[in-house]
C-alpha cells in the first residue's frame, strides 16, 4: 500500500513540474504573434514622381528582442476570394505588375522587446512609365529562409503595397455571375442558388478583371419581394476589396448587417456582421447597379438582374399539406355535386383480350 501512494506522490510530482515547463515552450513556439506591421499602404504616384513613407514595425514580446529580414515579393491571387498567393521562390519571375524594382527599404532590422521602430521606405516610378496598378508585397521574417523559399515561421507577416499611376488605362471588368449567395462552410463549396431552403444572408456578384488596373467597385443593389416591397443594399463592397489584375473576385454583400463595439487589447473598434434579414418564403429579384473606374478614366457602369426562390423546407412540408388538405375536399364536394344530380361515374371499358 505504502508503496503504491509514493508512486501516485511521484508521478504527482512529474506531472506538477511539467505543467511549469510546458507553458514556457509553447508561449516560445507561438512567437509568431510578437510582430505587429501595417497590413496595407496605398499610393498614386505620377510618373518621375516619388513617395517617401514611414514603416512602424512592433515587438510585442516582453522579453525576447526581434530581428527581421525583409525582403520584397511578388503575389498573385489563390481563388475568387482576397487571400493573396505570395511568391515566395528566390526564383520567382517577376510579374507584369511588379513594384519590386521602384520599391526601396532596409534589408533588415532589430527591435528590442515591447517597444516599435520606425523605418524608411521609398516608391520612385521612373519618367514616362505608363499608367496602371503596380504591387507587391513586404515580407517581415525572422530566422533563415527554408527550403523551397518558405520563410522561417518564428515571426513572419507581410504588408501589401499598392500604387496606382495615373494616366489612360485599360479598365475592363466583366460580370460572370449575380445573385444569392451562399459562403463555404466545413462540408459544402461556396455557391450561387437560385432556389434554396436556407434563408440566404448574403448577395454577391463575380467579376473578371481584363485590364491593367486593380478595380474596387462601388455602387448598389436593390432586393424586391414577390409583393413589390423593396430594400437596398449600399455598400457593395464595404471593405474596399480589389479585384486584382487578371482575378477573376467574388464580392459579397450582407441583406441586413448587424454592427457591435469589439474591444481589442483596449482599443474598441466597429465590427460588423451578417444577421437573418427575416425573408419570407417566396420569389425575390435582384438589381444590381455598379460603377468602377480610375481617376481621369471614363467611369463604367454593370448593371444586371438577377432572382431566385426561397423555399425553406418548414414551408415546402405546409405546402404539400395544404395541397393534400385541397385534394381531399375537392374530391369530396365532386362526389356530393354526383350524387345530388345523381351523375354516375363512366363505367370502366373492359380490357380487350387477345385471342
Amino acid at each position: 500500500m505504502k508503496r503504491r501512494i509514493s508512486m501516485v506522490m511521484a508521478a504527482l510530482v512529474v506531472l506538477v513540474g511539467l505543467a511549469y515547463v510546458l507553458p514556457v515552450r509553447q508561449a516560445s513556439a507561438a512567437s509568431s504573434a510578437s510582430l505587429s506591421i501595417v497590413p496595407k499602404k496605398n499610393y498614386v504616384i505620377e510618373p518621375g514622381d516619388s513617395v517617401k513613407d514611414k514603416l512602424t514595425i512592433r515587438n510585442l514580446d516582453p522579453v525576447q528582442p526581434l530581428e527581421l529580414n525583409l525582403r520584397v515579393i511578388d503575389f498573385t491571387f489563390t481563388d475568387d476570394g482576397g487571400t493573396p498567393k505570395l511568391m515566395l521562390a528566390a526564383d520567382a519571375p517577376q510579374t507584369t505588375w511588379s513594384l519590386k524594382p521602384f520599391l526601396t527599404l532596409p534589408e533588415s532590422v532589430t527591435i528590442a522587446p515591447n517597444s516599435s521602430k520606425t523605418i524608411d521606405m521609398s516608391v520612385a516610378i521612373p519618367a514616362n512609365h505608363g499608367a496602371g496598378s503596380y504591387y507587391s508585397a513586404i515580407l517581415y521574417s525572422s530566422g533563415a529562409p527554408g527550403e523551397g523559399g518558405n520563410v522561417g515561421l518564428s515571426a513572419s507577416g507581410v504588408t501589401l503595397v499598392f500604387t496606382s499611376i495615373p494616366g489612360q488605362v485599360n479598365e475592363k471588368l466583366t460580370l460572370e455571375k449575380f445573385g444569392a449567395y451562399v459562403p463555404a462552410t466545413a462540408t459544402q463549396k461556396a455557391d450561387y442558388k437560385f432556389i434554396t431552403t436556407d434563408e440566404p444572408q448574403y448577395i454577391a456578384y463575380t467579376l473578371k478583371n481584363d485590364g491593367n488596373v486593380t478595380e474596387a467597385p462601388v455602387g448598389s443593389i436593390t432586393l424586391k419581394d414577390m409583393f413589390g416591397k423593396t430594400r437596398t443594399i449600399d455598400e457593395i463592397n464595404p471593405n474596399g476589396s480589389l479585384a486584382l489584375i487578371g482575378q477573376t473576385r467574388t464580392f459579397t454583400s450582407c441583406i441586413e448587417i448587424e454592427a457591435a463595439s469589439v474591444d481589442f487589447n483596449g482599443a474598441v473598434s466597429r465590427s460588423k456582421t451578417c444577421k437573418s434579414p427575416g425573408l419570407w418564403p417566396g420569389y425575390y429579384s435582384v438589381h444590381l447597379d455598379a460603377f468602377y473606374g480610375q481617376n481621369g478614366n471614363q467611369t463604367q457602369e454593370i448593371v444586371k438582374d438577377a432572382s431566385f426562390w426561397y423555399l425553406p423546407w418548414w414551408f415546402i412540408a405546409a405546402v404539400i399539406v395544404v395541397l393534400l388538405i385541397a385534394i381531399y375536399f375537392i374530391r369530396k364536394v365532386v362526389l356530393a355535386i354526383r350524387r345530388k344530380f345523381g351523375i354516375q361515374p363512366k363505367p370502366k371499358k373492359p380490357l380487350l383480350r387477345r385471342k
